[in-house]
C-alpha cells in the first residue's frame, strides 16, 4: 500500500540554507547535493519542494502535476463560487488569470497553441529581423567606453524595443510599459508587503490598459497576427473554473497582457544574466568570437549557470504516487527548477562554465507540457544581441565586483550590472 508523503515533517528550505534569491542559492546547492538525503524539502507553508534533477523531470512531465490555477494562486481574488472579488492583488490577478501558466486541461493545450502559433520555433525566423533591428537600435544609442548599467541600458531596452516594434507601440506607450515592467519585479519577491501589492496593482492595470488599446488598434488595422489570435480565441471553448482549469482570456488584449509579462520582464533579465556569465568568464567570449557557431551552446550554458527562474509552483491535479509515496490531489508543489541545473549527478562541476557541456536535461525553462512557450523567442533575442556584439566587434567589461542580485526572489535577477561596453582594441 502506498503511503502519503509526510510533507510537514520534511526538512525546511530554510534549514537547508535557502531563503530565496540568487545570493544563497549556490551555497544551498553545494550543501544539499553533497548528500543523497533528504529527497525532498518543504517551504515555510509546508508545501512540497522538489529540487533534485531526477525528481524535477518526473514531476515536470507527470500528467497528474499541472499548473497552479489562478484561484489557488490568488485565493482572495475569487469567491468560493468562482465569482470575482476585489482587494489587494486583484489587479495583478486580473492580468495573470489570462496566463497559460495558470491553465490546466482542457483549457491549457488549445490556449498554449495560440501562443506557439504566434511566437513558436517556426515563427522565429520572421521575428529575428525585428529582434536584430532592436539590437542595433539599442547598441547604436550607447556611448562606448562610458560606464552604464547593462540591465537598464541594454537588456531592458532590447526587450522593450522588440515588443514596441512588433506591436507598433507609440513612444508614450513604450515608455509607460517600460516603467510598468520595472515595477513587475516586485511580483517575484518572496513575502510581498502591502506597498508591493498596491504598486503592482497600479502597474499591472496600466500595462493591461495599454495592451488592450494596442490590440484594439491593431485589430482595426487588420494586423494578420492579432487577427489570427482573435479568431482562435473566439473558437476557444472552456468553462471558467478559477480553482482547477483556469479562466480563458476574453479578448486579444487580455491574452497579450497575461502572457507577455515574461516577454517584457523575464526575457530582459535572461539577457542580462547571459552577458554577465560571458563577461565574467575570461574564455567564454573568446571562444564565441573564434567560433560563432558555438553561440547557441554558450547561451544554453550561461542560462544553465544563471537561469532566469529559480522556482515556480505547480499543482497536483490528481493523487501522484512517486517512489512509493503519494502526493495528494490539491497539493501545491514548489519546483526549484534552477537547482536541477546544479545537480552534479547530471552536470558535473556545475558552477564551471563549459561551452562544450552536454545540455540534454536542462531545467532552465521547466519541463513537460508546461515548459515555457516563449523560450525560443527569448533565446533568439539573446542570440541576435550577441551576434550584433560580434559584428560590431564590441565587448562588455564588468566594473569590478559591483554586480548585485535581488535577494529573496523567485527569479534570478540582477539589480545592477555596472559595465563598460567598448570596441575591442585587439
Amino acid at each position: 500500500m502506498n503511503d502519503h508523503l509526510d510533507i510537514a515533517n520534511l526538512p525546511s528550505l530554510a534549514e537547508a540554507g535557502f531563503s530565496g534569491g540568487r545570493d544563497n542559492f549556490r551555497e544551498f546547492c553545494r550543501t544539499i547535493f553533497r548528500i543523497n538525503e533528504p529527497r525532498f524539502l518543504r517551504n515555510d507553508q509546508n508545501q512540497l519542494v522538489v529540487f533534485r534533477h531526477e525528481d524535477l523531470q518526473a514531476f515536470g512531465t507527470a500528467p497528474q502535476i499541472g499548473n497552479l490555477p489562478i484561484g489557488k494562486l490568488y485565493p482572495a481574488r475569487f469567491a468560493s463560487d468562482g465569482s470575482p472579488a476585489r482587494g489587494p492583488g486583484s489587479g495583478v490577478a486580473d492580468v495573470i488569470s489570462s496566463q497559460v501558466f495558470t491553465f490546466n486541461p482542457p483549457l491549457h493545450g488549445p490556449a498554449r497553441q495560440i501562443l506557439i502559433d504566434w511566437l513558436g520555433p517556426k515563427q522565429i525566423a520572421a521575428l529575428e529581423k525585428v529582434g536584430r533591428q532592436a539590437a542595433h537600435a539599442v547598441l547604436d544609442r550607447i556611448q562606448h567606453s562610458s560606464p552604464l548599467d547593462f540591465v537598464s541600458a541594454i537588456a531592458e531596452r532590447l526587450t522593450i524595443s522588440f515588443w514596441s516594434s512588433l506591436l507598433h507601440l507609440t513612444d508614450s506607450e513604450t515608455e509607460t510599459i517600460g516603467a510598468c515592467t520595472r515595477e513587475m519585479t516586485r511580483l517575484f519577491r518572496l513575502g510581498r508587503n502591502a506597498d508591493d501589492l498596491q504598486a503592482l496593482d497600479l502597474a499591472f492595470a496600466e500595462y493591461a490598459r495599454i495592451l488592450d488599446d494596442v490590440a484594439t488598434r491593431r485589430l482595426a488595422a487588420k494586423d494578420p497576427d492579432l487577427t489570427a489570435i482573435a479568431e482562435k480565441l473566439a473558437a476557444l471553448r472552456s468553462d471558467d473554473d478559477p480553482f482547477a482549469v483556469g479562466v480563458a482570456p476574453k479578448s486579444v488584449g487580455q491574452l497579450l497582457a497575461g502572457n507577455l509579462v515574461d516577454g517584457f520582464h523575464t526575457t530582459a533579465l535572461a539577457t542580462a544574466n547571459t552577458f554577465c556569465v560571458l563577461a565574467r568568464d575570461p574564455n567564454a567570449m573568446t571562444q564565441v568570437r573564434n567560433s560563432p557557431q558555438l553561440a547557441a551552446k554558450a547561451i544554453a550554458e550561461a542560462l544553465r549557470i544563471e537561469p532566469p527562474i529559480i522556482l515556480l509552483k505547480r499543482y497536483a491535479l490528481e493523487d501522484f504516487t512517486y517512489r512509493g509515496k503519494t502526493i495528494p490531489a490539491g497539493s501545491i508543489v514548489t519546483m526549484l527548477w534552477a537547482a536541477g541545473n546544479y545537480d552534479p549527478s547530471v552536470f558535473p562541476d556545475p558552477e564551471r562554465f563549459d561551452i562544450n557541456r552536454l545540455h540534454a536535461g536542462l531545467t532552465t525553462f521547466g519541463k513537460g507540457i508546461h515548459i515555457c512557450p516563449g523560450r525560443h523567442l527569448g533565446v533568439m533575442l539573446i542570440r541576435v544581441l550577441l551576434d550584433v556584439f560580434l559584428e560590431k566587434d564590441i565587448e562588455v567589461e564588468l566594473s569590478g565586483d559591483r554586480v548585485t542580485w535581488i535577494p529573496r526572489h523567485m527569479v534570478n535577477q540582477l539589480s545592477a550590472m555596472p559595465a563598460i561596453v567598448k570596441r575591442r582594441t585587439g
